[in-house]
């Protein structure tokens, strides 16, 4: 049965994987959610996006080769149909929360349908499908079930590169030590969260780009 606690309010935050057993997407560590909630809400998420696209479109449109025309030949090719996984996660004490914890997925099945650009490179990519999560304090044995069902978008400000976007209302989120501007925290966002992530040579970083609504800081709900 799913948990219906009423979540937190709380500050903005940013995105982190699992290490060891990763989190699905690439170290996303989080899931697409069913909704937003509220004008502000969806205004500020067609914003962000608004922002993302039009920062994509103006990339590809400069680096395709023009023809004899002089226009412009690059485009948007696909979309190719995955089924993406979620493996458990794994984070040690004091990584993301203040003791060890572990979560599995009993329901997953989502969809990823992703456009790719005239290099092959991934440009923007919506995914859907139902996606349960289980969370345990491995000190106490609290265990709590998330329903993250529903649609999220990755956009890639930067094809070719390891930065993308994660946005979407009602997703789960890890926030590592070493993330900014929140970090040690595991958000599930019930409003709608955008959050940049670039994969580095030493490791993941995130860079928050927009929070809105109410989530709860799965840390301090299962430290009670």
């Amino acid at each position: 049965m799913r948990d219906e606690r009423t979540a937190d309010e709380g500050t903005p935050g940013s995105v982190a994987g699992g290490r060891g057993r990763r989190a699905y997407g690439a170290q996303r560590g989080c899931a697409p959610v069913r909704r937003t909630r509220g004008r502000a809400t969806v205004v500020a998420g067609c914003a962000v996006m608004a922002l993302l696209c039009a920062s994509v479109a103006a990339r590809a449109a400069s680096e395709s080769p023009a023809g004899d025309s002089g226009r412009a030949t690059g485009g948007w090719h696909g979309p190719v149909v995955t089924r993406p996984g979620q493996p458990e996660i794994d984070y040690p004490r004091g990584e993301v929360c203040p003791f060890p914890t572990h979560a599995t997925f009993p329901v997953v099945d989502m969809v990823q349908k992703t456009w790719t650009n005239d290099a092959g490179d991934p440009v923007y990519a919506v995914i859907s499908g139902p996606l349960v999560m289980k969370v345990t304090n491995e000190d106490t044995g609290k265990t709590v079930r998330r329903d993250l069902s529903g649609t999220g978008t990755l956009t890639y400000p930067e094809p070719g590169s390891d930065t993308h976007v994660l946005s979407g209302g009602d997703w789960g989120v890890g926030l590592h030590t070493t993330d900014r501007p929140a970090h040690n925290k595991w958000l599930i966002s019930r409003g709608f969260m955008a959050v940049r992530i670039t994969e580095g040579p030493h490791g993941t970083s995130r860079q928050l780009l927009a929070l809105e609504g109410r989530y709860e800081d799965l840390c301090k709900t299962l430290a009670k």
